[in-house]
């Protein structure tokens, strides 16, 4: 088949294929660029919450009472459950009653992503006084 010279251009097979082409060129790019925003979004809501739990664990002993207690709120999306306790590690060698005492403090914030819940926990020990000695009889 002959072309005039004033018959320049593509035929519709040629944009045809021209077009899937490109479009399964474009697929993958396009893929990568949605688990990008997914991994983004799991991302900041991961360092938020690490923050949350990190704000919460700071804040036990400096503002809320460094005693035995379980603190649940709600932060947003984030719910924050705290947990202090008086440490029971190995006692002392010689038996010695101190005017300090270690407790355990644990904190987890849980939030729900993707149809799932998701969690982070952080957990460390601080002194704080220790618990009066009920008297002997």
């Amino acid at each position: 088949m002959r072309r005039r010279a004033d018959e320049s251009g593509f035929t519709l097979i040629e944009a045809l294929v021209a077009t899937t082409i490109a479009a399964l060129l474009l697929l993958p790019l396009l893929r990568g660029f949605s688990t990008g925003l997914t991994a983004t979004t799991r991302s900041g809501g991961l360092t938020e919450a690490t923050l949350i739990a990190q704000s919460t664990l700071e804040s036990v002993g400096a503002q809320v009472p460094l005693e035995a207690q379980d603190i649940d709120r709600q932060d947003g999306l984030y719910h924050v459950s705290a947990r202090v306790h008086r440490y029971t590690g190995p006692e002392s060698a010689d038996g010695a009653s101190l005017p300090i005492a270690p407790y355990e403090v644990t904190v987890t914030v849980d939030w729900p992503e993707g149809g799932k819940n998701q969690s982070v926990a952080v957990r460390t020990l601080r002194l704080g006084p220790a618990p009066a000695a009920a008297p002997a009889p």
